[in-house]
C-alpha cells in the first residue's frame, strides 16, 4: 500500500492508539450513557467495515477508470485501518466486564455475512449510503467535538477523531464507484435509507446489552439521555443527509472544515501528539491541543 496520497488526497495512515491499562467503558466520565452509544457504534464497525472494503474489492473488477481503480484502493486501506483500530479498542472494552457483547458481534457478523450474499448493486448502493451518513455524522462531531468529546479520555476521542476526519476524506469513493458501475439516483438514495435503518438497529441493541449490564437500561434518566443525545444528532445529522441524498448532490461539494484541515496538516508534518490529544482544550484548533512535552 502506498504511503502517498492519491490525487483526491487519501492517505492511509497506520495509527495506533494506546489504551491504559485503567481504561474506563465511561471513557467520557461526565456522560456515561453517551459512552456506551459511542461504543455500541465501534462494536458495530470490525463487521460493517470488512462488509463495504469486500463491496469496493469485488466492485474494482469492474472499474474501468485507472484513477478511480487507485482511490478505490486507497479508500480500502483507510477503512482497514479503522477497524482494526476499533478492534483493539473493543477487545479491551469487553475485557472490562461485558462479556456479553461476544453474543453481539456474533449476531453482527451473521448479518454482514448474509448482506454480502446479495446483488454486488445492492452491496455497493449500502457502501454509499454509509458514506453519505459518515460524512454527515462526521461534519456534525467535529463541529461539536467539546459536547461529545470535552474532557473525555485522550486516546479514545483522538481515535475517534481520526476516524472522522478519513471519512471526510474519503468522502465521495463509493458514491463514484456507484455511479461508475450503475449510475442513476434512486436505488443509490435506497441504499442510503438501507445502510441507516440497519446500522442504527444495531448500534442500539448493542447499546442496551451495555447499558443493562450496567444497570442503566430501563432507567427514565437514561432514557431521557438517549433522547436528548438522539435529538442532538438527528436535527443535525438528518438535515444534512437528506440535503446528500438529493438528485444532482455530489459529496465532493461538501467543504472540509477547518479544524480537519488543519489536523491533516500536522500529521502530514509527523506530528505524534495527535493519537492523544489534550481533550479539555477541544475547542481548540489541533496544533493547541496538542499534549505537552
Amino acid at each position: 500500500m502506498s504511503d502517498k496520497k492519491t490525487d483526491k488526497g487519501i492517505l492511509v495512515r497506520k495509527v495506533q492508539f494506546e489504551f491504559p491499562k485503567n481504561f474506563k467503558p465511561y471513557w467520557n466520565p461526565a456522560k456515561p450513557v453517551l459512552s456506551q452509544l459511542a461504543n455500541g457504534a465501534s462494536m458495530l464497525l470490525p463487521y460493517m467495515e470488512p462488509f463495504i472494503i469486500d463491496s469496493i474489492r469485488k466492485a474494482t473488477k469492474h472499474i474501468s477508470d485507472p484513477a478511480l481503480l487507485e482511490e478505490a484502493k486507497a479508500w480500502m486501506g483507510q477503512e482497514a485501518q479503522h477497524f482494526k483500530q476499533h478492534r483493539r479498542f473493543n477487545e479491551v472494552l469487553i475485557a472490562k466486564g461485558y462479556p456479553q457483547l461476544r453474543e453481539r458481534e456474533k449476531q453482527m457478523e451473521r448479518e454482514y455475512q448474509e448482506l454480502g450474499k446479495r446483488s454486488l448493486k445492492y452491496q455497493v448502493a449500502y457502501t454509499a449510503g454509509f458514506e453519505v451518513m459518515a460524512l454527515s455524522i462526521a461534519h456534525m462531531l467535529i463541529e461539536q467535538r467539546k459536547h461529545f468529546f470535552g474532557e473525555a479520555d485522550r486516546p479514545v476521542a483522538s481515535m475517534w477523531l481520526w476516524h472522522l476526519i478519513e471519512e471526510i476524506e474519503h468522502k465521495n469513493l463509493a458514491f463514484d464507484v456507484y455511479q461508475h458501475l450503475y449510475g442513476g439516483h434512486w436505488y443509490r438514495a435506497y441504499g442510503i435509507l438501507c445502510a441507516l435503518i440497519h446500522m442504527m438497529g444495531l448500534i442500539r441493541g448493542t447499546y442496551i446489552v451495555l447499558l443493562k449490564a450496567d444497570g442503566l437500561w430501563g432507567k427514565w434518566k437514561t432514557r431521557w439521555t438517549i433522547k436528548k443525545i438522539a435529538f442532538r444528532l438527528f436535527v443535525s445529522f438528518l438535515p444534512r443527509t437528506i440535503r446528500y441524498a438529493m438528485p444532482g448532490h455530489h459529496p465532493s461539494h461538501v467543504a472540509n472544515p477547518e479544524w480537519m484541515k488543519e489536523w491533516v496538516a500536522l500529521f502530514d508534518k509527523g506530528e505524534v501528539g495527535l493519537t492523544k490529544l489534550d481533550t479539555t482544550k477541544m475547542s481548540l484548533s489541533p496544533k493547541e491541543m496538542l499534549p505537552a512535552q
